[in-house]
């Protein structure tokens, strides 16, 4: 049963997810746009959101497994100064804009009310908490109308990274932002990742300056924030500063890995397999073929792959590729999500797991990525590997978790 909460003009209520939330009376204010009485609003799962009451109204909150929401007093402040914000964007014509910030600092948030202020498209380039559903990978959504927060806009395409760490494959990251802002074909705003220290912050300045920001908006005061707008306007970039909100919910490592591996899922759980030429994979070591035996040519290292351990070289066990995310590099122009089953250079076939509703065949597919993340059971990230080529990304790196 729903449980059904009178509010005052100037309160606010905050839920944590998952949650439906119905104005049953009156009207709230949520991500820049007023929902009246008869809308409803869906607050997904490890997620906070506030709404603001602007006349006394009634709202009944449906909670899920997990869910919560307490009456506030406070954010107004927020919602004012981000109101400001949109209009002064507005003012200045802006139409191409980063969010950045440290980490849960409210930069999905923000990109949602800029989102729906500017009615911008979406280019979702956290490749680790991708709102848009699509794990290293860089999305972009089109403008389609208002939704409350980015998990509820659907995204048109999506262009592979094949990690979930800006700190390990920036450089990836800012390729395939640009070509997400492209395929947007006019106003865009950028939801970015946390990583801002140190390299952080240059790593910011070059996808800013990269996709030729008109104006890169820091989320919070002092500290971290701080030196990022400084090194940011030092660069000569426009830079507005923005509050960041008081109410947001912290999420763990834990929590960031479980919204990622609920992600794999939703992709994969329901897939088909895909048979594809060996060859199309890019990113692999020229190799030569000697019965079961197939041996890598990695700059001055060879890798052995084969049942027995080779007289010479490193010896790789067969399977090495087995459940590595994968890029698969489209005819249209966008990449899809894959996950590798088997790559067998002996019979010259790459086999991967694609979304049942992929709408895709062999032909379409003019290149592949192997990627730097491996799944294990239940879509679980069992290994991150350094950016590379294989298998020396696969004999070099540790085992280890983020």
């Amino acid at each position: 049963m729903p449980e059904c909460i009178e509010l005052q003009s100037g309160w606010g209520l905050w839920v944590s997810g998952p949650a439906r939330v119905l104005v049953e009376g009156g009207s709230v204010y949520a991500s820049g746009y007023t929902v009246e009485a008869g809308g409803e609003a869906l607050v997904r799962g490890t997620r906070g959101f506030t709404f603001y009451v602007r006349e006394d109204s009634r709202l009944c909150v449906h909670l899920g497994a997990g869910g919560a929401y307490r009456v506030v007093q406070e954010g107004f402040s927020v919602v004012e100064a981000w109101s400001r914000l949109v209009e002064d964007l507005r003012g200045r014509g802006a139409r191409r804009i980063v969010v950045a910030g440290p980490v849960e600092s409210g930069k999905s948030t923000l990109t949602a009310w800029l989102r729906n202020g500017l009615e911008l498209c979406v280019v979702e380039a956290d490749v680790g908490q991708n709102e848009l559903g699509l794990p290293g990978m860089v999305a972009y959504a089109p403008w389609t109308g208002r939704a409350l927060v980015l998990q509820d806009v659907e995204p048109a395409g999506g262009f592979f990274v094949g990690h979930v760490s800006a700190e390990k494959a920036g450089f990836l990251v800012v390729s395939a932002a640009v070509r997400a802002a492209r395929a947007c074909g006019g106003g865009f705003v950028v939801d970015t990742d946390g990583y801002v220290r140190g390299r952080g912050a240059l790593y910011k300045a070059a996808l800013a300056e990269t996709v030729e920001a008109d104006a890169v908006v820091v989320l919070g005061e002092g500290g971290e924030s701080g030196e990022l707008s400084r090194l940011l306007a030092a660069r000569g970039l426009e830079v507005v500063r923005a509050p960041s909100p008081g109410l947001l919910r912290e999420r763990s490592r834990v929590d960031r890995r479980s919204f990622r591996q609920r992600l794999y899922a939703a992709l994969f759980s329901r897939s088909r397999s895909l048979v594809l030429d060996a060859s199309l994979v890019g990113n692999v070591c020229p190799y030569t073929v000697a019965g079961d035996a197939v041996a890598y040519s990695c700059g001055s290292t060879v890798f052995v792959e084969s049942q027995r351990r080779p007289e010479a070289g490193v010896w790789l066990r067969p399977g090495w590729a087995r459940g590595l995310l994968a890029g698969l590099h489209l005819s249209s122009g966008v990449d899809e999500p894959a996950l590798v089953e088997q790559f067998s250079p002996q019979r010259g076939r790459l086999v991967v797991r694609v979304r049942e509703g992929a709408a895709l065949e062999p032909g379409s597919v003019r290149g592949v990525t192997l990627g730097w993340i491996r799944l294990g059971d239940n879509f679980v990230e069992e290994e991150h590997l350094d950016p590379g080529v294989y298998p020396e990304a696969a004999a070099k790196t540790r085992r280890r978790r983020r």
